[in-house]
Parts: C-alpha cells; sequence; structure tokens
C-alpha cells in the first residue's frame, strides 16, 4: 500500500509540471515544466509548406501547413537564431531571441508569402482556476484594421493592431458566440458560434487570412483557436 501511494504521488506530480499545446481537435503534447518551450505556428495564407530551424536543427520534422500548430519543442539555453524555410530550403526569414530555462512561447510565421515574416510571444500560462478558462487574441491577419473581440455580444478585449497579441484574460468556462470586430468601424469580421472554452485551459486565439482576399485565393479572414494548457 505504502509503494502504490507513493507511485500515485509521483504521478500527481508529473501531471502538475506539465504543458500541453494543440490544435482545437488534433494531437496534444506534453512537455516538462523547467524546460524552455516552443509552439511553432504556420499564419502565413499562401505560404505551403513551412520548416522551422533552431540554428541549423530542424524542428518540425513533417512540413508544417497553413493554419497549423505543433509542439510545444524542448530549446536548450542561450542565444538561439530562428529561421522558417520553404520545401527547397531557402530562408524566409530569420528571428534571433534570448532562451531560457522556464521559457515558454509561440513562434508564428505570418504575413502573405512574399513578405512572409517571424513574429513570437511569450506565453504567460498562469493556470486560471475552477469554473474559469484564459484566453487571449492575437491579429495575425495581412492588411486587417486593429479588430476587437467579443463572447456573447461582450466586449473582451480592443484595438488589437497587426502581429500584436492582447493580454491573456480570464472567462466563465462556458460555450460562446466569438465575433471579431472592426475596432474603428465595429462591422464583424467572423462570427464563430458554439465555441466552448473548458475550465482550467488556457487558449491562443489569432486571426488569419485576408479581410479582402486577392484574385484566386479562398484565404479568407477567419479565427483559429489553439489549447495551450
Amino acid at each position: 500500500m505504502k509503494k502504490l501511494f507513493i507511485f500515485k504521488l509521483m504521478i500527481i506530480a508529473m501531471a502538475v509540471t506539465t504543458l500541453i499545446s494543440c490544435d482545437d481537435d488534433d494531437e496534444c503534447y506534453y512537455v516538462e515544466q523547467n524546460d524552455a518551450r516552443g509552439l511553432i505556428v504556420n499564419a502565413s495564407p499562401n505560404s505551403g509548406d513551412l520548416y522551422f530551424f533552431a540554428d541549423e536543427n530542424k524542428i518540425n520534422g513533417n512540413a508544417l501547413n497553413y493554419a497549423n500548430a505543433q509542439g510545444y519543442y524542448r530549446f536548450y539555453d542561450g542565444m538561439r537564431t530562428f529561421t522558417v524555410r520553404d520545401n527547397n530550403g531557402n530562408i524566409l526569414d530569420t528571428e534571433q531571441r534570448e532562451v531560457n530555462g522556464g521559457d515558454v512561447f509561440s513562434l508564428f510565421a505570418v504575413n502573405n508569402f512574399d513578405q512572409l515574416e517571424l513574429v513570437s510571444f511569450e506565453d504567460h500560462l498562469e493556470v486560471p482556476g475552477f469554473y474559469r478558462a484564459g484566453i487571449r487574441l492575437i491579429n495575425l491577419s495581412p492588411g486587417a484594421p486593429n479588430v476587437d473581440i467579443y463572447l456573447d455580444g461582450h466586449l473582451i478585449t480592443s484595438n488589437i493592431p497587426f502581429k500584436t497579441a492582447s493580454p491573456f484574460v480570464n472567462v466563465e468556462d462556458n460555450e460562446y458566440n466569438v465575433e471579431i470586430k472592426d475596432t474603428q468601424t465595429g462591422n464583424t469580421l467572423f462570427q464563430k458560434s458554439s465555441v466552448v472554452f473548458y475550465p482550467n485551459r488556457i487558449y491562443t486565439l489569432y486571426t488569419k487570412g485576408f479581410v479582402d482576399a486577392p484574385s484566386g485565393s479562398n484565404d479568407n479572414f477567419s479565427l483559429e483557436i489553439i489549447r495551450n494548457y
């Protein structure tokens, strides 16, 4: 009995020292809490297959397609050079950042393919508590105006420019109608119903696609959801 009790304690300790990230309905990944950890996301419309590198080390073995995310991945400490490359190995953009143990961040490929760039955001993953979920909005839609997010008609965060993230905000765990609106005009740019935010979970919502899609493109303005924890 004593050994069984100790084993249960070990399982609980492992559970509270891990983080999780996944696309809305995709496979999830767990990592240890004291590692530096990074999530990679392809938010660049018409970009095709992308590969992310830390220095010369390939991060994703399989190509990352538009609107997909992978991670969290472990990274060793130090000044790291992150690059994103196309199928032919051509470097499309570079970002340098200091990586320290315990860091948690997301690295996005954004903008249209001809102007593709890397941007990163710190993931401050403080557990929101019982009956609450943490959410933030990142505006990653090329050419989009500043945007607001509404849940069931209530303003949650406002005036988010392109390539900018809102702070994480705690909301009640519930099912919501989510609206993204143009800050200046109040026009609804995108709406999605029956979005469920579960208790004690943390989410990143990011806009993608074009408000005015170029001829021949189906990458219209929409919203993607990543569960960070």
